[in-house]
């Protein structure tokens, strides 16, 4: 996996505009050769340059997951002392579509219903895997080509092969990144607009809001394509908050347009976020149907294991949810796999530090910044089960990321959480051999004559190995493991 943070001397960034905002502004730039779109971050006035840094990370981990032909695809962070902190993403030729939508007039039925479909299956996509985006609109909201070039192999964190469509293609983006758990805030002091607010929006904590905050601006967004006005355009944000909020007004919706058009875009504006559709209901309500094209995810490293469930590495689809999340990221809801025993400590990632994500990830780069910056990062635990970073590194299987760990603090070695596991036996049960063999150098022999809190070593930690159910490997792991028998 090509870590997050990028090396500037892989990137040039040109004096060639491409838009701007709150956060700063958007130049054309070259990652490796590769033709890319470069996020350059003016200054935070609620953070200073490293907090800043250090936000973007958080927020660009759980990012990197995300693999649809309708999101714009994160490549990495990066920081210079020219330019200062920049994300860069993907490069999209075809501006937004807020521009697409001014210049074009109305669109043709075809293309109407291509770009509905298209959003539509990417804040389905994008909900189904946990992730809320919070600022959607036409501008945060791209339109790309057939001739942009497409971004393959180990470097841009892409699996999918599927050929787009022909013409322009919509690519979600923007996903607020700059703002910390910590803060009470809500989206437009993060350079969001009221426009697209849902009523919670005004008066709530924005790591409160929900997926359905993202269906009423969804509602927005909708009303346009179909050839309406943007939401109270013209207005500002207490006029909306007075008409949202007090007079329970919703946005114009176009009179022209067949009912069941309204109803669906109706839907997006109850005022109970309970009765907002999904994004699947509203293209069914649109008679649009979705498209059957198989989009894999590499899941949140541990988030399988909240309810029993392994992740065995490869690429996986996930289960659909009826209910919205919670917090930016949450676990996913259950399906079916082969279940660990009750015993087993359960991950638990709502409560993770960055830190902790950046190990599980195996993001050397990234920790290395945070451990820079903040040495004691090393003594943080997910707070729910008390694992250390080493401890999710070691259950991951991330090599380097455990190797760093142990150079950084030798001491992580005989850590235990509250089932008194160690590290060792993380990677014991989980059969990842290379992470035994790099703890087994660094330890010895004395890491597997220790018992967790029921009397288990990490032998019976590879006996237990259900995980996988290969035998052969099992054998691997107990040969291993008799070369430091004492």
């Amino acid at each position: 996996m090509a870590d997050l943070l990028i090396d500037p001397k892989d990137l040039t960034v040109s004096d060639k505009e491409l838009g701007s905002g709150g956060f700063g502004i958007v130049r054309r730039g070259e990652l490796r050769g590769r033709p890319v779109a470069v996020k350059i971050y003016k200054g935070h006035e609620e953070l200073d340059r490293e907090s800043q840094f250090m936000e973007v990370l958080r927020k660009a981990l759980p990012m990197t997951k995300l693999d649809h032909p309708n999101i714009v695809r994160l490549l990495g962070v990066c920081r210079d002392d020219k330019h200062g902190l920049m994300t860069v993403i993907e490069l999209c030729e075809g501006g937004s579509l807020a521009s697409y939508l001014a210049s074009h007039g109305p669109l043709p039925l075809d293309v109407r219903d291509k770009f509905t479909k298209q959003i539509c299956e990417a804040v389905k996509y994008m909900h189904d895997n946990h992730i809320v985006h919070r600022d959607l609109k036409p501008e945060n909201i791209l339109v790309g080509h057939d001739r942009d070039p497409p971004m393959r192999g180990s470097d841009f964190l892409l699996s999918h092969s599927s050929k787009l469509d022909e013409g322009h293609n919509i690519k979600l983006s923007d996903f607020g990144m700059i703002r910390s758990a910590q803060r009470k805030t809500t989206l437009t002091a993060v350079g969001g607009t009221p426009n697209y607010m849902p009523p919670e929006g005004f008066d709530t904590d924005l790591d409160k809001l929900t997926a359905k905050a993202d269906i009423w601006a969804l509602g927005g967004i909708l009303g346009e394509i179909h050839g309406g006005r943007p939401p109270f355009e013209g207005k500002v944000m207490a006029q909306i908050s007075r008409k949202v909020v007090n007079k329970k007004e919703i946005p114009d919706i176009p009179a022209s347009l067949p009912p069941h058009i309204k109803t669906a875009i109706k839907m997006c504006f109850a005022y109970k976020t309970a009765n907002r559709p999904t994004a699947k209901q509203v293209l069914d309500k649109l008679r649009i149907s979705s498209s059957h094209c198989v989009i894999s995810w590499r899941p949140f490293v541990g988030c399988a294991h909240e309810h029993g469930q392994h992740h065995n590495g490869a690429a996986s689809s996930v289960a659909k949810t009826s209910q919205p999340p919670s917090q930016h990221i949450v676990p996913p809801a259950q399906q079916p796999s082969v279940k660990t025993p009750p015993r087993a400590p359960q991950p638990q990632i709502k409560h993770w530090t960055p830190f902790i994500v950046a190990a599980a990830e195996g993001h050397v780069g990234v920790m290395s910044v945070m451990y820079e910056s903040k040495p004691d990062v090393l003594q943080q635990t997910d707070n729910q089960l008390g694992n250390t970073a080493l401890h999710r590194a070691a259950w991951s299987g991330r090599v380097a990321a455990v190797n760093k760990l142990m150079e950084w603090d030798p001491k992580l070695i005989d850590a235990r959480n509250k089932y008194g596991w160690t590290p060792f036996m993380s990677a014991a049960y989980n059969g990842h051999v290379d992470v035994l063999e790099a703890l087994l150098e660094w330890g010895g022999g004395a890491l597997l004559d220790i018992k967790d809190n029921e009397g288990y070593t990490p032998w019976d930690e590879a006996a237990e190995f259900v995980i996988s159910e290969k035998e052969k490997k099992k054998a691997e792991i107990r040969e291993i493991m008799q070369k430091y028998k004492r």
